[in-house]
């Protein structure tokens, strides 16, 4: 219900489910999923992956524990968006080269550089697909270097977030290809490197091209709410046409992410 605060009425975005709370209804709405003709997803990428499919105006909505690797937390090196913090990394001439927010020397990496390096590692074959690396120590660049524990912790973190878009799709009953776009929310999700995450198997390779970043949804969708009336019916609506999908001990769910872990 609404309450009100030092008598001015607040009003409470609906959840979708125990561990789907109202930031993602409003991240929904702002994405205007239940408009859009076809399937589509909706990622949320942050210590828990939100993942949302629209089918047949049916809402499909699952929670899968990522881990804060992708926030540069537990990661031997990691930091948040800071200067000197190493935000973009790609392979020129064979080489690993990386670029720090501010221009500045760096001082650690955040969760968008995390993955491009991973990625980066990949292509140079510093580190195989089972995430297994030669080295003691990746370089990156003024000796900021990523452990192989922390290759191992994107690998655990990514494998969660695709292992739950695998098992939603499988659920619902629909392939990849049927996915008409792939809407990514939330402030790690704006400066994440498309390319680079599929590279390293967060999102599916196929859908790279289909990708929409939103940006902060829960946001954008909040102040819909309380700028129209008709949104926050359109909120209510949204979490009573949604089914919540439970992925702790779901046997497809435990399957999948063991073959997601490989890189």
């Amino acid at each position: 219900g609404d309450e009100t605060l030092h008598g001015v009425p607040v009003h409470f975005a609906p959840c979708v489910a125990g561990y789907v709370g109202g930031d993602i209804t409003a991240g929904l709405l702002a994405a205007g999923l239940a408009e859009l003709p076809g399937e589509n997803l909706f990622l949320d990428i942050g210590t828990n992956g939100e993942i949302a499919l629209w089918k047949a105006g049916k809402l499909y909505v699952t929670s899968t524990a990522a881990g804060p690797a992708f926030e540069g937390a537990g990661i031997s090196c990691g930091c948040g968006s800071v200067p000197g913090a190493i935000d973009r990394v790609w392979v020129e001439n064979g080489s690993i080269a990386a670029h720090t927010l501010g221009e500045q020397p760096a001082v650690g990496v955040c969760g968008s550089g995390l993955i491009d390096a991973v990625a980066a590692f990949l292509e140079t074959e510093d580190i195989d697909e089972t995430g297994a690396a030669e080295l003691d120590e990746l370089p990156l660049r003024d000796g900021i270097c990523l452990l192989p524990k922390d290759i191992r912790a994107v690998q655990l973190a990514k494998a969660a977030i695709a292992a739950g878009i695998q098992t939603l799709l499988q659920l619902a009953n629909v392939p990849e290809s049927e996915i008409r776009q792939l809407y990514i929310a939330g402030g790690f999700g704006s400066h994440l490197d498309v390319h680079s995450a599929a590279a390293i198997g967060l999102i599916p390779a196929s859908l790279a091209s289909r990708v929409r970043i939103i940006g902060n949804g829960s946001l954008s969708g909040a102040a819909e709410m309380l700028l129209h009336s008709a949104q926050q019916a359109g909120g209510r609506a949204l979490a009573k046409e949604s089914q919540h999908v439970n992925l702790g001990g779901n046997p497809k769910f435990n399957e999948n992410y063991m073959e997601q872990i490989l890189y």
